[in-house]
């Protein structure tokens, strides 16, 4: 592929044909921005006939993976990497639509969480479903590409003090 044909070429090219500095960093960013980008058009695609924000998704599978199927709302905040008050508006909407649950921590009155209702799990397990089949937004990527992806990201999160 050349640098006519692939964008991020093109860009790392001429970033460093200009003089401007880290190019392979500006790069790098580039292809990362990109490829989120498509993702993200993708996820918005498949999620849209659920009536689904890619965070209420997030927020869903979050506390379908959470034992009993609930967590706090200061956890999914943190989890999700999202301010308190995006999870508050999302908790608001997913429970006009009856899918989550606000109800007080047995042991700690400060704490309030979430919890998926039995429709709240029916709807994400269909949405899990349809994103699955087109491969989470990475459409054409395989099994393998997709493992290294993880890993090359993996390496990237740990030197960026995401994983330790």
């Amino acid at each position: 592929m050349t640098a006519d044909a692939d964008a991020v070429e093109y860009t790392r090219q001429h970033w460093a044909e200009s003089g401007q500095p880290a190019a392979d960093h500006f790069a790098a960013l580039a292809a990362l921005m990109r490829t989120h980008q498509l993702m993200v058009n993708e996820l918005d695609r498949l999620l849209k006939p659920h009536s689904l924000s890619r965070t209420a998704f997030l927020l869903m599978a979050t506390l379908l993976m959470s034992r009993e199927h609930t967590r706090p709302l200061g956890q999914l905040s943190k989890h999700l990497m999202v301010h308190p008050t995006t999870v508050t508006l999302v908790i608001d909407q997913l429970a006009g639509r009856d899918l989550v649950t606000r109800r007080p921590h047995p042991t700690d009155r400060r704490t309030v969480l979430a919890a998926l209702t039995d429709e709240g799990r029916r709807v994400v397990t269909k949405a899990s479903e349809d994103l699955a089949t087109a491969q989470f937004g990475l459409t054409g990527v395989n099994d393998a590409l997709a493992q290294r992806v993880t890993a090359v990201l993996g390496q990237v999160r740990t030197k960026m003090g995401d994983l330790d």
